[in-house]
């Protein structure tokens, strides 16, 4: 009888300390994933390496292709905790000077991603502030324990990287 009447919260509390730690593991892999995809931009590897690309489809542009790669080198470094098929990528490109806050990658209101992230690639220059922000998907296996998920009932892992970029020629 006694069991019975701790047993649940026992267990409830073990589900929610498991799921905080798969949650904190995640995001530290994303947190990595990103780093490591973002030196490249600091180091202009990446940039490099679009310049030989071929032309992009009609249907797309060239923003829109190096996005698409860069999302795939943040994809490339990482264990495989969440999809990749979740992530979201901006890469910003600031003047000198320049003032900048990341906007959250999530609209509060609607509990969903914002239309515009996830959109933007400009391409980094040498010397250049760059911002990169990126985001993901994670399942959530006890909404009642996570009231602030999206409205598909999974959590946003988020990662942000700021830096300026080498004098690469």
């Amino acid at each position: 009888m006694e069991f019975a009447l701790i047993g649940l919260p026992f267990f409830l509390l073990i589900a929610a300390i498991t799921e905080t730690a798969l949650a904190f593991f995640a995001g530290q892999v994303l947190d990595n994933a990103v780093s490591g995809a973002a030196r490249q931009l600091y180091t202009g590897q990446f940039q490099a390496a679009r310049a030989a690309d071929p032309p992009p489809p009609p249907d797309t542009t060239t923003q829109q292709v190096a996005l698409r790669k860069f999302k795939d080198a943040i994809c490339a470094s990482r264990v495989a905790i969440f999809s990749c098929n979740t992530i979201k990528v901006d890469v910003l490109a600031l003047a000198d000077g320049a003032s900048f806050t990341p906007a959250s990658p999530v609209d509060a209101g609607a509990r969903s991603w914002r239309s515009d992230f996830g959109t933007r690639y400009q391409k980094p220059g040498p010397s250049q502030i760059v911002i990169v922000q990126a985001a993901a998907e994670f399942p959530v296996f006890f909404g009642f324990l996570n009231p602030h998920t999206l409205t598909n009932g999974r959590r946003v892992l988020q990662s942000t990287v700021a830096f300026r970029t080498e004098p690469f020629q």
